[in-house]
């Protein structure tokens, strides 16, 4: 699978979800966790900067 197959098929799951919580375990680790119990992780041997922008 691409990057960007990759990229559309996780979008596509991830469309209508409510985030409950955002978790950090560790530096390298993400943690997004949605109202239906269902769970995004993003983890990395090297830390990964959470950064949110909003479009006005």
């Amino acid at each position: 699978m691409t990057l960007e197959e990759e990229s559309e098929r996780a979008t596509s799951m991830l469309i209508g979800k409510v985030v409950r919580r955002v978790m950090r375990h560790r530096d390298g680790e993400v943690v997004i966790e949605f109202e239906d119990g269902s769970r995004f992780f993003a983890d990395s041997d090297s830390p990964l900067e959470l950064s949110i922008t909003l479009e006005e």
